[in-house]
């Protein structure tokens, strides 16, 4: 579940970002209002930018409070709940297994948690670990089922039967709870019937038709035995013929047929599930939607006069936004500037640092998006230009012309990573513009080294998350041992803080990409405002979308009209990352 280009794993989806399609549109742009640099002379081909700046002290910052399991923005630090999932361990060996599935399982089980975290804290543990007479120490059970014939041990079927605490069982393995109790179905009203097996199409939820890609297969059948009992939340709905009970909710146990983690795009059921943890978990969150707006790819080669008019409009429209701005640009090859290699930095770009304080008294704030947008001078995937190539991690473009990541930049570490981060902030510093306190990852692409140095650092980020399968063993989160050939994204319908302890202001939308790319197909305004349309089914949700600047004024204001007609609330993204 990813918009990071050339995600692997699991939980496949639309990719995203079409960082090629933003590279030939800035090479068209860049040659027009060029703001004044500092140039020097050798040598005679390369327009050099000033000296780096003095880093910053990383530790006269203010540290956010950063621990994985901790309640996210808005969540009751009360409320506690134990996150149990496949670690691995069948009742039997099975031919049917892979050396995957684990990993998978462990993945589904920080997608989880992350989304727990907005109702309060959570602990995660794999599921054969259990100790009888566990669940006393937590508010709720949340069971994520992922490995057909999971060991489930005794006590802990026998705790989750006689719970007296909210139980959220997703996904496979409930028929094991009805063999251990056979009066389960009695007081549930409904019971496992075996398996769907003709994928459906669409889940149905609120009567909204959310996605759901067939490639997903199959799932456990339930039964409704009696509808006095049981509530139905949401059904599955097939090409042809009628629904079948896809969540349900009866005497304390909500059940979903799936963990709807897989092959997930934005209008898909998972949102569902998201809402239906936040309404179990925190059954008094109120209905609320906001919105945020956030400009992207601000660099010291930007037309200023694009962000002086993006200002003037959200300004006047009185809607807060969000620049990602990264404060060196890089391009050693002369591709967006013909042939002649170029570099700056904010000191050197006068007139952007005039239309970003312009743009501040407007209602902006800087989010720092990377230092340079680009790693050294080699293609990444492209050919080393900011804006285009990956900052934090590697990238290639395969023999079918998609982006498919590799892995951690050479050279990567926490110490490295702080460095580049504590430079950056000082070239915000020098210029005098606020040094940001929030984070994106460019393209959000970062090793589990990466994510875990800049939880320290900023008091949230503003992205989607890159997970590593053996980041939490066993539920224990923390181990930078991972596995990159198990990467792993996740997008927000609302804050978290996620198994980095970081606090994740969503984006969820995407952007406007008018223009197929790679692997990524076109994206207009209307199809932004179709997925924000069925986001709302998200009880408190946050539609949230980027922009670049180049782009038609006219697109920023279809989709801040349109998710105004549709009733939300445009808000800043520091008011989101404090719930």
């Amino acid at each position: 579940m990813s918009r990071t280009k050339g995600q692997r794993g699991s939980g496949r989806r639309r990719l995203r970002s079409p960082a090629g399609f933003r590279l030939s549109v800035i090479a068209v742009v860049v040659l027009t209002g060029l703001v004044t640099l500092i140039i020097q002379t050798r040598p005679p081909n390369v327009l050099l930018a000033s000296a780096a700046a003095a880093p910053v002290a990383l530790t006269d910052r203010l540290p956010m409070t950063g621990v994985a399991g901790n309640p996210g923005p808005g969540g009751d630090p009360a409320q506690h709940t134990l996150v149990l999932y496949d670690a691995g361990e069948r009742e039997a060996p099975s031919p049917l297994a892979d050396g995957g599935e684990a990993a998978t399982a462990e993945a589904y089980a920080m997608y989880t948690a992350n989304l727990v975290s907005r109702s309060g804290a959570w602990k995660m543990r794999a599921a054969a670990d259990y100790q009888a007479g566990e669940i006393g120490g937590y508010q709720a059970v949340v069971y994520v089922g992922t490995i057909p014939d999971a060991l489930l041990p005794p006590a802990l079927l026998a705790d989750l039967a006689a719970a007296k605490v909210p139980v959220v069982w997703l996904g496979e393995n409930v028929d094991k709870l009805f063999v251990h109790d056979p009066g389960m179905a009695a007081r549930l009203g409904w019971q496992p019937a075996g398996r769907v097996l003709v994928p459906p199409a669409n889940v149905r939820y609120k009567n909204v038709m959310l996605t759901r890609n067939p490639q997903s297969g199959g799932f456990p059948l339930l039964r409704v035995d009696n509808a006095e009992l049981t509530e139905v939340l949401a059904e599955a709905v097939p090409a042809e013929g009628p629904g079948t009970p896809w969540a349900v909710r009866s005497s304390g146990i909500t059940y979903l047929a799936e963990a709807p983690y897989s092959f997930v795009d934005e209008s898909d059921r998972y949102l569902a599930a998201a809402d239906i943890l936040l309404g179990t978990l925190a059954p008094e969150t109120p209905e609320r939607h906001r919105a945020l707006a956030r400009i992207e790819d601000i660099g010291p080669r930007t037309d200023p006069e694009q962000i002086r008019r993006i200002a003037d409009f959200l300004g006047g429209q009185g809607v807060p936004f969000s620049m990602a701005v990264y404060p060196y640009y890089v391009d050693p090859r002369g591709s967006a500037n013909g042939g002649r290699p170029t570099y700056a930095r904010l000191v050197d770009s006068p007139a952007l640092v005039d239309a970003l304080r312009y743009a501040t008294d407007r209602g902006g704030s800087l989010i720092m998006h990377g230092y340079s947008h680009q790693f050294e001078e080699r293609a990444n995937p492209y050919d080393g230009a900011s804006a285009a190539d990956y900052e934090f991690y590697t990238a290639i473009v395969d023999e079918n012309n998609a982006v498919v990541e590799t892995g951690p930049v050479p050279g990567d570490s926490a110490e490295w990573f702080r460095e580049r981060i504590a430079t950056g902030l000082g070239e915000f510093r020098r210029v005098g513009l606020p040094e940001p306190d929030i984070f994106e990852f460019p393209h959000y692409g970062g090793s589990a080294v990466d994510y875990k140095a800049v939880t320290p650092i900023f008091a949230a980020r503003y992205d989607q998350g890159s997970y590593y399968a053996g980041y939490c063993p066993r539920g224990e989160c923390g181990s930078t041992a991972v596995s990159y050939n198990e990467k792993h994204g996740q997008y927000f319908p609302y804050p978290v803080r996620d198994v980095y302890g970081a606090v994740v202001v969503p984006e969820n939308l995407d952007h406007v990409a008018p223009q197929a790319f790679n692997q990524h197909p076109p994206r207009l305004p209307q199809d932004l405002l179709d997925d924000s349309k069925r986001a709302k089914v998200v009880r408190d949700n946050v539609a949230s979308f980027f922009f670049h600047p180049f782009l038609p004024l006219d697109n920023l204001r279809t989709l801040v009209d349109g998710l105004r007609g549709q009733g939300y609330q445009f808000t800043s993204a520091s008011e989101v990352a404090r719930g």
